[in-house]
Order: structure tokens, then sequence, then C-alpha cells
């Protein structure tokens, strides 16, 4: 809807970024990232890693596909074939040899022993964070006030997890904090050093037909007629 410009800003998975970025500027400061042991991307199986041929997947995720691609390429050398499946890990593994299962889903499968994060394993392989979303917008739709309310916003969320959990979730607000704790909702030198090489190594793969700029918004892209 972004792209059609229905909406002044969006919140984009790298890879919904990468494939039309032409039509996009990042906002600064504000991202969702994450590295080391998160359970927030993982990929669950019945046994053997190594005789993987099939992971169900839900459409929706298609930037965690891609990190899937990548790092059971990079790291264990095979390349396994996506089915697409709603995001239920029993009826997942029915379809397929394994399951690639994204969010606080996954706080409801930690007794899971057959698993990979596959945040754990790009931070381990690549040294960095990965980036699980972007702010967008189009040039001139947003007022410099606007920009500095979604910034602010971030960063006002990000001090106030407890509260959200609570409002989220109030049975399970501390297992829900954990789950966010693991996230940095920054747009540091470091995350962004993680959003380019992982859009990089999608276009070595041929995931995306070129790489973007990574334009960020300045003064000069926001529309002075809005202020």
């Amino acid at each position: 809807m972004l792209r059609e410009d229905n909406l002044h800003a969006a919140f984009l998975s790298p890879i919904s970024y990468a494939k039309d970025h032409p039509h996009y500027i990042l906002i600064p400061e504000v991202a969702v990232s994450s590295e080391g042991n998160s359970n927030v991307i993982c990929l669950y199986f019945r046994q053997n890693l190594k005789e993987i041929k099939t992971i169900a997947a839900d459409l929706q995720n298609s930037s965690e596909m891609v990190l899937a691609k990548l790092v059971l390429a990079e790291k264990y050398s095979f390349s396994p074939t996506f089915v697409l499946a709603e995001n239920d890990l029993e009826n997942m593994l029915k379809k397929a040899d394994a399951a690639l299962i994204v969010g606080d889903y996954n706080l409801q499968l930690l007794q899971y022993q057959n698993k990979l994060d596959l945040v754990d394993e790009w931070s381990d392989m690549m040294e960095l964070p990965y980036v699980h979303g972007i702010w967008a917008t189009r040039e001139n739709n947003l007022t410099s006030d606007e920009v500095n309310l979604i910034i602010s916003s971030a960063n006002y969320g990000a001090e106030h997890l407890t509260e959200i959990s609570s409002i989220y979730s109030p049975k399970n607000s501390n297992e829900v904090i954990e789950f966010l704790s693991a996230f940095t909702y920054k747009l540091d030198e470091n995350s962004k050093n993680g959003l380019i090489e992982f859009v990089r190594m999608a276009y070595y793969y041929n995931v995306i037909e070129d790489l973007p700029d990574f334009d960020f918004l300045h003064n000069n892209n926001i529309d002075p007629s809005k202020n």
C-alpha cells in the first residue's frame, strides 16, 4: 500500500524494501533487530538437520524464508524447498521435513529440542544483528514533525516494555517482556551493517534483482508545505 501511496509510511521487512526500493526512502534511527539466541525466528525439524529437503513456511514471512535459505546454504551447505503452510507446528511438520516459525508463537515451543534459532545462526555466521524490519516512506510524504513522532514513539515503546506487555498479554506478561527484550529498536551502525549484508547476500542468491542504495530521509526529502 505504501508503494501505491495509500500510506504515508510503513514498517517493511528487508526483502519487501529491497524489492521495491526505488519507491522508498528509509526513516533514520528506527528499526527492529535482534542477535544471538532470541527465539524469534526458529526452524523446527523432526530428526536430522541434514536430512531436511522441505520447509513449511507462512508466505507472509518472506524475509525470514530468505534468512533460512541463506543460513542453511552458507553454514550447512544445503538448499531445501519451501512449502506454504499456516503457522501451526504440528500441521507444518506433517507437510514438510521442517517448519519455519516466526514471532511469539515460539514462546509456546520452548521445550522443542530439534530446532535452530536462525537469528543466532546469522549472528554467529556474520557477527552482525539481523534486522527484522525498517520504517520507510516516499519522498515528501512526511513532515518533520511526523518523522520525529515515529522516532519518539519507537523510543517510548522501547522504554515501556513492561506496560506494553501487561496490556498485550496480562496473564503471560513476563514471557512477553522477555520476548520483546530480545529486540533492539534503534537503527545504529551495527544494525545498518547487518541490514546491508543481509540484502547483499539475498542479491547474491538471486532473491532480489538489484541492490538498493539505502537512501535515508533528510531535510530535503521532507515536504516543507506540510509543516
